[in-house]
């Protein structure tokens, strides 16, 4: 009994000096009085672009346990491969390219050259002449075709690149899962360079001496190398990148020769729908969807626009990450009722366009009461009520969501809150009369879009229109 006793009390004890260990690391995280929209407090530029990076001790980011940075790749520009500490889901805001990730563990399916020894035969293969060795060129792992609307998932340590074949720049942002329970490391973004450097170090990290950030073969000593890839010394040393300043993304010279498959829209049809006939892996399981396509939508009104949610159970990687994406796209005048997030942080990135945002937080203050525009973002934390108003032409945006299965709940509409709520209730509740309280439960139809028309227009109950 007296060993219980002790075990129980060393167990409160471990609990309590957690609990304050937690509370001294990450103080009020979530203390938000006041939202803003957000833009980049750090800019990294290399030869064919550059990388925004979003100030992730920023209270709203803090709260969401998430950083946000955006690629800008010019025509031609390569991204070069690199791998981060967390769980990542990116959104291609603009333009068409490549991108490549290399999945541990998992083989080179994509081959160049159908005389292609197999691996038993490498060793008779070194022998041959130079005129035969010459017709093998490359395999490496799954390359695809992106394009703008694509959302992606990568998870952490899978090394990626991107490349941009079109004319326009490649833009894509993205967000990291630093509070996932696969990042084993602190609360900072960690990008970790196979190529290329970033010369002006990683200036978001916080109480840390600032130099030039070099890539991982750096830190070997260059005989390390040429013993691991049987090379000689001088290339070795190449593959350090010291006397190269180009920066993290690069300008390709001459044509980029890498294996892709045909575009979408060009494969037959029966790949299209089966797949490749090999069992899914995780060498194998889908990363991108695309949610640019209206027909696609879960909500669609013409007059109004559309949304498009891209869950676990339409991209399965995503239960494996813990994250998950909406898409939206609504006219001018239109608004989206007002609702939270039940189960996730939001974090909201304005792709094109202009709208009218308000937020309100647990104690009822309005936190948000302001314009948001094209490049920037703002966090809609778990629980915090947010309505969206157009007031450009059009207004796009996406939101990255910290959970697979992200749900909302809405306080007006056809399948709101209000509406799921007693008369009786709704009566004592807002001390109105039942037929005010009718009109609060029954007049509004929609269950997410609607006309942003003034309270004057408001009288009696509509009638449901098809």
């Amino acid at each position: 009994m007296a060993r219980v006793s002790s075990l129980l009390s060393f167990s409160l004890t471990l609990l309590v000096f957690l609990h304050g260990y937690t509370a001294q690391q990450f103080p009020n995280e979530c203390q938000l009085e006041q939202l803003n929209a957000l833009e980049p407090s750090h800019v990294l530029k290399s030869e064919a672009g550059r990388i925004e990076v979003w100030d992730h001790h920023a209270p709203q980011l803090r709260c969401s346990g998430v950083s946000f940075a955006r690629y800008v790749i010019e025509s031609k520009g390569l991204y070069l491969p690199s791998f981060v500490n967390t769980a990542k889901l990116s959104f291609v805001a603009q333009g068409q390219g490549l991108m490549g990730k290399v999945i541990p563990g998992c083989a080179e399916t994509f081959q160049d050259s159908s005389v292609f020894q197999p691996r038993e035969g490498r060793r008779q293969f070194e022998g041959q002449g130079e005129e035969e060795q010459s017709q093998f060129r490359d395999m490496h792992q799954k390359v695809e075709h992106i394009r703008s609307g694509d959302t992606i998932a990568t998870t952490p340590g899978v090394a990626q690149w991107f490349y941009n074949e079109g004319q326009q720049p490649l833009v894509i942002v993205s967000v990291f899962d630093l509070a996932s329970h696969q990042n084993q490391l602190d609360r900072n973004p960690r990008p970790f360079y196979l190529a290329g450097n970033n010369p002006q170090g990683q200036v978001w990290l916080q109480g840390r001496e600032q130099g030039p950030q070099k890539n991982i073969f750096s830190g070997f000593g260059p005989e390390v190398i040429a013993q691991a890839f049987k090379i000689d010394l001088q290339t070795a040393q190449q593959l350090q990148n010291q006397q190269d300043n180009r920066g993290n993304i690069v300008r390709v010279k001459g044509p980029f020769g890498v294996i892709r498959p045909p575009l979408r829209g060009q494969r037959p049809q029966e790949e299209e729908r089966e797949g490749n006939g090999l069992e899914e892996t995780i060498c194998s399981a889908r990363s991108v969807d695309n949610l640019d396509d209206p027909s696609r939508a879960d909500v669609y009104k013409p007059q109004l626009g559309y949304l498009s949610t891209l869950n676990s159970y339409d991209l399965p990687i995503l239960r494996f990450i813990r994250l998950s994406a909406l898409r939206g796209s609504i006219r001018q005048n239109a608004m989206v009722l007002p609702q939270w997030n039940a189960n996730a942080n939001a974090v909201l990135y304005v792709t094109d366009g202009e709208a009218q945002l308000q937020i309100v937080n647990d104690n009822g203050d309005r936190v948000f009461d302001g314009q948001v525009s094209q490049g920037q973002l703002i966090v809609v934390p778990q629980g915090f009520s947010v309505v969206k108003r157009a007031t450009s032409d059009q207004f796009r945006w996406v939101e990255f969501k910290t959970n697979a299965n992200a749900q909302i709940n809405t306080l007006a509409g056809r399948t709101s809150v209000m509406r799921g709520l007693p008369l009786a209730v709704i009566t004592n509740g807002f001390e109105i009369s039942p037929e005010e309280a009718k009109r609060v439960k029954f007049n509004t139809l929609e269950t997410t879009l609607t006309h942003s028309s003034g309270p004057a227009s408001y009288g009696r109950p509509r009638v449901a229109a098809a």
